[in-house]
């Protein structure tokens, strides 16, 4: 049985190659039909990106994207940037012209379609993960606290560690989270009632022109699962976080009753992208979901988790066509039967 890096091995090799280095001299016919994934091929928006020699950091071409999400799913990305610096990304943004750009973190609650994304991919997963010692003050009044300065591509379950290493609570319900920072700031990532921004006391960004800027917490606006950023946003490379000094034996109690109960009740052994759904005020997705009976529903090799009803898992050759009608499905479902208008918290992106 082909493991997991041959099976995306064959794929990219159907698609005519993956990366730069390597393209097929045969011509194929598409789409075709590999491993019970279809393969489009991509309709590139320009055949020539010449200042692609300038970039330190790693660059792929027609990269599928299905090895880059957590659910395993996505057709390929015109370039794909694994940049090396804050440098190689002004290169990027200097030269993008009006090619569209698109950032990635870890890839979890993503959706990428079936054809792919047009345009430059730009993945902050190898990069940006510094994490700095923790930085105490005092304030006149209550415990005593720190500011963490840590980099976007920072993984949330490592900062949220880190910061127990030191006692210092606020972000312990945040372990479980399978994101970066990065991704868990522009979504105001969340969990036990907990969020990201209740806890963010500033971000860096490089902004579309390549300037670096240091947004302050006033200056951002965090909603339910969403940030709102000012008109002069840009990609986040860093950002502090400001936590209240607690008790390591409570923290790391906490931590470990929070990845033991999300082990017992998501599907983290299967391929998928988090939760799907927004939970309405004051009910849950899931149950709403499971309480009509969807639990288990399948369309094509996407299903319904039987351990989680707000999460959808891919069964083995999964498309983003099986997954987004899926999502209708439910929706209309849970709309005719109990009234209720659920919301996408995924992201859906690519053509």
């Amino acid at each position: 049985m082909l493991n997991e890096a041959w099976k995306r091995r064959l794929i990219n090799i159907a698609h005519s190659g993956s990366g730069k280095e390597s393209q097929l001299k045969t011509r194929m016919e598409f789409p075709k039909t590999v491993l019970g994934q279809k393969i489009y091929q991509s309709k590139t928006m320009t055949n020539t990106f010449p200042w692609l020699h300038k970039i330190k950091g790693k660059v792929l071409q027609d990269e599928i994207l299905a090895g880059h999400t957590s659910i395993q799913i996505g057709g390929p990305a015109d370039v794909l940037i694994f940049p090396k610096d804050i440098r190689d990304i002004q290169t990027i943004l200097k030269n993008k012209d009006k090619t569209p750009i698109y950032i990635l973190g870890e890839g979890t609650n993503l959706l990428v379609k079936d054809r792919g994304i047009r345009g430059i991919i730009i993945s902050l997963k190898d990069c940006f993960k510094e994490i700095k010692r923790p930085l105490f003050f005092n304030k006149v009044q209550g415990a005593r606290r720190a500011v963490i300065k840590a980099g976007a591509g920072t993984k949330m379950s490592y900062l949220a560690k880190h910061a127990a290493r030191y006692s210092l609570t606020g972000i312990e319900h945040l372990v479980g989270i399978p994101g970066s920072l990065g991704g868990a700031i522009i979504m105001n990532a969340g969990a036990e009632g907990t969020e990201i921004g209740s806890v963010v006391r500033s971000i860096t960004l490089i902004n579309w022109d390549g300037k670096i800027e240091v947004l302050k917490r006033e200056n951002l606006s965090f909603e339910y699962r969403k940030t709102v950023f000012p008109n002069t946003s840009g990609i986040i490379i860093e950002s502090e976080i400001e936590l209240e000094e607690g008790d390591r034996p409570t923290i790391l109690g906490t931590m470990d009753r929070h990845l033991s109960r999300r082990s017992q009740t998501q599907p983290l052994t299967i391929p998928n992208s988090g939760s799907i759904f927004k939970n309405p005020k004051g009910d849950a997705a899931g149950k709403i979901i499971e309480s009509i009976g969807l639990k288990g529903f399948s369309i094509g090799n996407a299903g319904v988790s039987i351990r989680h009803a707000n999460f959808i898992v891919n069964k083995g050759g999964a498309t983003a066509k099986d997954v987004t009608k899926l999502i209708k499905h439910i929706q209309k479902e849970v709309k005719e039967k109990t009234g209720v208008d659920l919301q996408t918290e995924i992201v859906i992106v690519g053509d």
